[in-house]
C-alpha cells in the first residue's frame, strides 16, 4: 500500500498538515542566528547543546505531524493542535533565552514568530492563556537566575524591561489575533450562509415548486445527458410521459386546490416507487422523475429498454390504483395513462419526446388507464400485464 505525505482526499487534513510544517520552517528559520550566537561566544550552550535542542524541535513536530495524519488528533476539537504546538515551541524559545546572554534581546523575536503562527486559529481567550503562561514562564525563569543577585542591578532592571516589552508585545499579538479571529468566524457564517443560499436557489431552479418533483428544465436537462452517453457508450435509455386521467373534469368539479393536492399526492407516490435503477446522479431518490407540465409528468429510465420500461410503469401504476389520493374534499380516485419511448440513437431529444407524446395520445385514444408504446410493433395492452 503506497504511503502519501498528504492524503488524497482530504483537503482540511492536508491544509493542517501544510500549517505544521510551516511551524517546523519557523524552528529552522532561527537555526542560522542562533548558530551566529553560539559561535560568537552569547550562549551558555555550545554546538552540541543547541543541536539537542534542535534536535527535540524537529522531534516534536514530527509527533505533530503524524497525530494528524494518522487522524487521531480528530478526536479533539481543534484537530489541528495549533494551541498545544504554540504552547510548546513557547516553552522551547524560553529555554533558548534562558540559555542565551548578550543575545537575548534579539531572540526574543522568536516569540513573534511563535504567536503570529497562531493566527491560523487561536481566540483572543486562547492568546491571552498563552501570554500569560509565557509571562509566568519568565518570571520562573528571572527567578531561577536572580535569586542570588541583586534587584537593583542594571542587569536585573534591564531583564525586567524585556519582560516588560515581551508582555507588552504578546497582549499586542492576542488582541490583533482575536480581532482577525473574529473576522475570519464572520466570513466564514457569511460563506456557509451564502453556499446554503446557493444550494436553496440551486434546489428551486430545478424543482417544480407544487410538487416537488423536478421541473421540466432539469429533466430536458437529464435526457440530454442520457443521449450524450448513449450515443458515446452504445447503452439505451427510455423516457414515459404520464398524463392524469381527466383532470380538468376534477378540476372544474372539486376546484383547483383539490386538482393541486392531488397532483402533489401523485407525485409523492411516483417518487416512492420509482426504482432505484432508474436514477440518474444517484443524488436523490427522485432524481429521473419529474413534472413535465400542468397534469403531465415525466419519467426517464437510464440503461432500460422499452420492455423494461413498460414493467416499470405497470408498477407504478398498481400502486397509484391501490388506494384513492386523500384530498380536503375527501378520497379522490385517479388513475394514469402513459406513452413509453426508447431512445433510438441519432434521433433527437425533441424527436424521442414526440414518440413518447404520439404513445401517451394512442394511451388516451385507447381509453385511458393503460401504457401505450411509441412502436407500433411493440404496442402492449397494460391490462395483460397487470396482475
Amino acid at each position: 500500500m503506497k504511503l502519501r505525505f498528504f492524503p488524497a482526499n482530504d483537503p482540511a487534513m492536508t491544509l493542517r498538515l501544510k500549517r505544521q510544517l510551516m511551524g517546523l520552517v519557523s524552528y529552522l528559520m532561527f537555526l542560522a542566528p542562533l548558530l551566529y550566537t553560539v559561535n560568537s561566544g552569547w550562549m551558555r550552550i555550545g554546538y552540541i547543546g543547541l543541536l539537542t535542542l534542535g534536535v527535540a524541535a524537529i522531534l516534536i513536530n514530527v509527533v505533530y505531524f503524524l497525530a494528524i495524519r494518522s487522524g487521531f488528533s480528530r478526536r479533539f476539537k481543534d484537530p489541528s493542535l495549533l494551541l498545544p504546538q504554540v504552547a510548546t515551541a513557547a516553552v522551547l524559545a524560553l529555554l533558548m533565552i534562558h540559555f542565551s546572554d548578550e543575545s537575548r534581546s534579539v531572540l526574543l523575536m522568536l516569540f513573534f514568530s511563535i504567536f503570529f503562527f497562531g493566527l491560523f486559529g487561536l481566540e483572543t481567550r486562547q492568546f491571552l492563556w498563552l501570554t500569560a503562561g509565557t509571562a509566568i514562564g519568565y518570571i520562573v525563569m528571572m527567578g531561577w537566575e536572580f535569586h542570588s543577585q541583586s534587584l537593583n542591578s542594571d542587569v536585573f532592571r534591564l531583564e525586567l524591561l524585556r519582560f516588560m516589552a515581551l508582555v507588552l508585545m504578546m497582549l499586542w499579538i492576542s488582541f490583533l489575533g482575536g480581532y482577525i479571529a473574529r473576522i475570519r468566524s464572520k466570513l466564514a457564517s457569511k460563506n456557509n450562509a451564502l453556499t446554503e443560499a446557493l444550494k436553496k436557489l440551486h434546489d428551486i431552479s430545478i424543482h417544480d415548486e407544487l410538487t416537488g418533483a423536478f421541473n421540466r428544465r432539469h429533466l430536458l436537462d437529464i435526457i440530454e445527458h442520457e443521449k450524450e452517453r448513449t450515443d458515446r457508450f452504445g447503452e439505451t435509455f427510455s423516457i414515459c410521459i404520464l398524463d392524469l386521467d381527466h383532470f380538468k373534469r376534477l378540476n372544474d368539479e372539486y376546484g383547483h386546490q383539490v386538482g393541486d393536492e392531488v397532483l402533489q399526492s401523485f407525485s409523492q407516490r411516483m417518487r416512492t416507487q420509482a426504482r432505484g435503477k432508474d436514477m440518474v446522479g444517484r443524488q436523490e431518490a427522485d432524481n429521473t422523475f419529474g413534472r413535465y407540465g400542468g397534469e403531465e409528468f415525466l419519467l426517464v429510465l437510464p440503461q432500460t429498454y422499452q420492455r423494461g420500461a413498460l414493467q416499470c410503469v405497470e408498477r407504478i401504476r398498481r400502486a397509484v390504483n391501490a388506494s384513492a389520493f386523500e384530498t380536503s374534499c375527501g378520497s379522490l380516485v385517479a388513475t394514469f395513462s402513459a406513452g413509453i419511448a426508447e431512445y433510438s440513437r441519432g434521433e433527437t431529444v425533441a424527436e424521442t419526446l414526440n414518440r413518447a407524446d404520439a404513445a401517451l395520445y394512442k394511451a388516451k385514444k385507447n381509453g385511458r388507464n393503460r401504457t401505450e408504446s411509441a412502436d407500433p410493433a411493440r404496442v402492449v395492452d397494460s391490462s395483460k400485464i397487470l396482475p
